[in-house]
């Protein structure tokens, strides 16, 4: 349990340090994978298709119920096999770039009733994605996650 619990905490500072170096970049779509525990949720909306240079926005709204306290959310610039199921495992993909392309988009508490904005340009051609997390901080547990693919094209 130990090595587990160091391992967790090492996976949550590498992706807080890659938190910290983020540079906003763009995201969107309507949800297409969802989970929930005892009163957490995590939706997402925004357009499945997206012309180029234009301006898009993808909405993060749910329930965190304590001890779930914030979100975390990452676009995938190669959507490879979707998002992960937790947290801590699709933290782990930021070590892999040319496989996944992760750019950190949203980092912030929530609790109870939350909506949070994500903008987004349409920069690049093709399927992008956003994967999202309701997580507790300290612990680095998924209460609640969703992902969201898009198109942007010419």
């Amino acid at each position: 349990m130990m090595g587990m619990r160091t391992l967790r905490r090492g996976l949550l500072i590498a992706a807080v340090a890659s938190v910290l170096m983020a540079v906003p970049g763009a995201v969107s779509e309507a949800s297409l994978q969802t989970s929930h525990s005892a009163g957490n949720s995590l939706r997402l909306s925004g357009p499945k298709s997206n012309k180029m240079g234009s301006d898009f926005n993808y909405t993060i709204s749910g329930t965190a119920s304590s001890p779930a306290n914030y979100v975390v959310a990452w676009e995938q610039f190669y959507p490879n096999g979707g998002c992960a199921s937790t947290y801590l495992e699709e933290s782990t993909r930021a070590f892999l770039p040319d496989t996944y392309g992760l750019t950190l988009w949203v980092n912030r508490t929530v609790s109870h009733n939350y909506s949070l904005l994500a903008q987004f340009g349409a920069a690049h051609l093709g399927k992008h994605g956003v994967c999202a997390y309701l997580i507790n901080l300290t612990t680095g547990d998924t209460y609640a996650y969703a992902g969201a693919f898009w198109t942007n094209h010419s």
